[in-house]
């Protein structure tokens, strides 16, 4: 899904402010691409719409998520925790490399989810659970 659409900054702050007692950004995130985002997204940002489009491509269904990624360009925390395991990192290079290889997995997840059956719900807001 991350491969479209738009993060709020307040999605990402924890990676490129005050990370942890010895990094202000994460050190797996791409030094150019923090300070990108550092300036988008300032300490005490005032801007309520402000923030990042998820890859460059954002309105296009295409692998360039991947792509980021493993350039040290992804925005969230669970983004970067895909290279952390060795099948998920696996899955990400795959991806990155293969256009293909990325669609073909992603319409078997969706006909599975699809197949789910029972309660769920859509959110609106995925901060929020009903």
């Amino acid at each position: 899904g991350h491969t479209l659409g738009f993060a709020h900054c307040s999605s990402f702050q924890n990676r490129i402010h005050k990370f942890n007692s010895s990094f202000d950004v994460d050190p797996a995130m791409e030094p150019q691409f923090a300070a990108s985002l550092r300036q988008t997204c300032p300490i005490h940002n005032k801007a309520r719409n402000a923030g990042s489009i998820m890859d460059p491509t954002a309105t296009v269904f295409d692998n360039m998520y991947y792509k980021h990624l493993v350039q040290g360009r992804g925005l969230f925390t669970s983004d970067q925790a895909l290279l952390s395991n060795l099948e998920s990192k696996n899955l990400v290079h795959k991806f990155a490399e293969s256009q293909e290889a990325f669609e073909k997995a992603f319409v078997k997840s969706i006909l599975k989810m699809g197949s789910l059956v029972g309660e769920g719900e859509v959110r609106l807001d995925c901060r929020v659970v009903r």
